[in-house]
């Protein structure tokens, strides 16, 4: 994910006094990121949905304070006058959208012509896991994708920007693999979306109890494996 955060800021194409927008900035750790590629002449504004996450973003950058503007902002409602920005960027956001077109034009708006916007996300559906049970595998992961607002948005971001009207798109995919399944599931927490699609009638409650314990048995042999891939997707506003 390393790789695929730089891909997405190289993207972006940002020289020293570049004004960017950061959509779903979080912590504000990306957006601390991009104020050192924009410099001192540059500015970052970081948006997010979530009060509590732009309160820690701005207590964590105090020594950015003069590069980086953080802003409690819907997406969906960007403020910003058209052609404000030299680039734009989402990282894991487009995920939690019910619709990532209505985002994905506001970005487009609020770039000048012949700027760049770009998404990486994830495509939930492409989650790999090697399991004992096909079917049972197949049922629960299409359930944990189908949990959230966007789980196919990564498939569908080419389409999305073609449609909001950018040229030059490209897509560059990014493969996560895990084969560690206590630093796996202190993140995911297997066991509880098991449970979680057990009691939505996805699966049996004895289903889930032994594919979590098949799950254990593979780990313990050493052989856990899963992987998830994630998408850059880059287009430039026409000039």
């Amino acid at each position: 994910m390393q790789r695929a955060n730089q891909a997405s800021v190289d993207a972006l194409r940002l020289r020293p006094g570049s004004q960017v927008l950061d959509v779903g900035s979080g912590a504000g750790d990306d957006a601390r990121r991009l104020a050192e590629v924009v410099g001192e002449t540059g500015h970052v504004e970081a948006i997010d949905i979530d009060p509590q996450m732009i309160a820690e973003a701005v207590r964590r950058s105090t020594h950015q304070s003069a590069r980086v503007t953080f802003r409690v902002l819907d997406v969906y409602e960007l403020d910003y006058d058209t052609g404000r920005f030299d680039a734009c960027r989402a990282e894991r956001t487009f995920l939690h959208l019910a619709d990532p077109a209505r985002a994905l034009a506001q970005m487009v708006r609020v770039v000048r012509p012949g700027s760049w916007v770009v998404v990486l996300d994830r495509d939930i559906e492409t989650r790999t896991i090697d399991a004992v049970d096909r079917a049972l595998t197949r049922r629960i992961i299409n359930f944990w994708c189908d949990s959230f607002l966007g789980g196919w948005v990564g498939r569908s971001l080419p389409r999305l920007f073609r449609e909001a009207g950018l040229e030059e798109i490209g897509i560059e995919p990014f493969t996560v693999v895990d084969t560690d399944y206590e630093a796996f599931n202190a993140q995911y927490d297997l066991p509880r979306i098991a449970a979680r699609a057990a009691a939505a009638g996805v699966i049996r409650a004895d289903e889930a109890e032994r594919w979590i314990a098949a799950l254990r048995d593979r780990h313990h042999a050493g052989s856990f494996f899963t992987s998830m891939t994630s998408f850059v997707v880059a287009g430039r506003k026409p000039v």
